[in-house]
């Protein structure tokens, strides 16, 4: 009875079938916004906000002489225009970043658009590209933004004069 019960257990470990999705976003493969068919691309949603909202496909690799060239495209699936921006890290064959230094770009997606990205790796080395879409999160510019509401909101007084202690009077000399 025990022996049955070890094959019927093994038996179904051995036909069923394990399928391994790479990288943090199984959730939105199983949602069908990240086209995930290319083996050198690896493509990132940086916000759930973004989950059936914004569509990154249709990845291209090749060759350029001795330097790889990418292109990728995010479409928009709605009716909104939204700000977004973007990153390209390109990776050598272990999967190691090369050109670390990269900043984020800003652009705009209007509604049902797509937009078209290319970008060229700057070393031979350079063998896949990590592509990754968010929403712009800066600190600086958000706390610019809410002083510039607030400044429309109260007007600031204007500067008052100096106010000297009596005792410090005698002293300063005002010219």
């Amino acid at each position: 009875m025990i022996k049955k019960i070890i094959t019927l257990i093994l038996v179904t470990f051995l036909t069923s079938g394990c399928t391994a999705k790479k990288g943090a976003n199984i959730q939105y493969l199983a949602q069908k916004t990240i086209d995930d068919t290319h083996p050198r691309a690896t493509l990132i949603l940086g916000s759930s906000e973004l989950v059936n909202r914004v569509l990154i496909t249709n990845v291209r690799v090749a060759q350029v002489g001795l330097l790889p060239k990418a292109g990728i495209d995010v479409q928009n699936l709605t009716d909104n225009r939204y700000n977004l921006e973007y990153k390209i890290v390109w990776r050598d064959k272990q999967g190691f970043p090369i050109n670390v230094g990269n900043v984020w770009h800003r652009f705009v997606l209007s509604p049902r658009k797509i937009k078209s990205f290319q970008s060229m790796g700057k070393t031979e080395e350079a063998y896949s590209i990590q592509f990754t879409v968010r929403f712009p999160d800066d600190l600086f510019i958000e706390s610019d933004r809410r002083e510039q509401e607030s400044k429309q909101m109260v007007p600031c007084p204007p500067p008052l004069p100096p106010i000297c202690p009596k005792s410090m009077r005698d002293r300063v000399q005002f010219k």
